[in-house]
């Protein structure tokens, strides 16, 4: 039995696929095998896939036809064997010690899954990608651990809602799969673990390289952006099976607004109209007196939603070209 299982969806990731599995295969850290899920790929991928498994036996490739990542992430946790288990997407790559980091730290706490943090690896630059801000993280806790129920509910907001830079004992996700058929398959997943989880440890150092496109490979048929409003849904009704909604409301309102914006924003033609007519149905009659005002007002994205909800699309538009052009 290896200690860690590597799972590495890949998809249209050929031209850096080679940087990623090299970052894997050059760990300071050993006992690992590396299972590659070919998301019907069409580019050049299941080569580079082949030639890098001839040459080291710990690479297992498992093909599906293109049906998302949560499927292939799915497929790895069914075939991993490994007692804890790490997600790396086919155009990211890790630091050197990522994985001895990782695999140490949830030893030691004994944690069912922890993160560290990421840096945002960007065409001509690289930044790190602070949440929760490290100050204000640290001086919160006097151990590297914690579980869900020590934080307010405002600390949702501050992480970072997928799988990366994260380790999971196998055990803990196997109850936890991805929801399938839908992108943004991680929002609901992180929000099971963070609820579930009797002990959440961390590590302020930076492991885990993100690389940022302007448009997203995983998303380039842009109707899959309008997924976020089923996947909002998903993810309430995990808050409300934990008897955890009362708590959390106002925060994931925050959450679920911000990600409908942001996807509306990235989405083009005619499925950036239906988003809109989907946000506007979604959000134009909500009593947001029945939330935490003191905490929406502290919040961009309300204001946001107060300008907009109720106007028409052309107003929409224009209040987007305003924001992009303000960054």
């Amino acid at each position: 039995m290896v200690r860690v299982s590597v799972i590495v969806p890949v998809y249209k990731a050929e031209r850096y696929l080679d940087i990623c599995l090299d970052s894997i295969i050059n760990q300071s850290f050993q006992d690992f095998e590396i299972l590659c899920i070919n998301d019907g790929s069409p580019d050049n991928c299941i080569n580079i896939l082949r030639q890098y498994a001839n040459s080291d036996k710990r690479i297992k490739i498992f093909s599906q036809k293109n049906t998302g990542f949560a499927t292939a992430k799915n497929l790895g946790i069914n075939y991993a064997k490994g007692e804890f288990i790490i997600f790396v997407d086919g155009n990211d790559f890790l630091s050197p010690v990522a994985l001895e980091r990782m695999c140490n730290n949830i030893t030691e706490h004994m944690s069912d899954f922890s993160f560290s943090y990421i840096y945002q690896q960007f065409p001509k630059s690289v930044t790190l990608l602070e949440k929760p801000n490290i100050k204000e993280f640290t001086q919160k806790f006097s151990t590297p651990f914690f579980n869900e129920q020590e934080l307010d509910a405002e600390f949702y907001l501050k992480f970072v809602q997928n799988t990366k830079s994260k380790i999971y004992r196998k055990n803990f996700i196997k109850e936890f799969l991805f929801v399938e058929d839908l992108a943004f398959e991680d929002i609901p997943f992180f929000a099971n673990c963070y609820l579930n989880a009797d002990r959440i440890s961390f590590d302020i150092a930076p492991l885990y390289f993100y690389r940022q496109f302007e448009n997203s490979p995983i998303y380039e048929e842009t109707k899959k952006y309008l997924d976020i409003f089923k996947i909002n849904d998903i993810t309430t009704k995990i808050f409300e099976k934990k008897g955890k909604l009362d708590k959390y409301k106002t925060s994931l309102l925050v959450s679920q607004m911000e990600n409908t914006l942001l996807n509306i924003m990235s989405a083009t033609g005619i499925v950036k109209r239906k988003m809109f007519d989907k946000m506007q149905e979604t959000y134009k009659n909500l009593d947001f007196s029945s939330y935490d005002l003191n905490v929406l007002k502290r919040k961009n994205i309300y204001y946001a939603f107060q300008e907009i909800l109720n106007k028409d699309y052309q107003f929409y538009k224009r209040f987007e070209s305003k924001v992009k052009n303000d960054k």
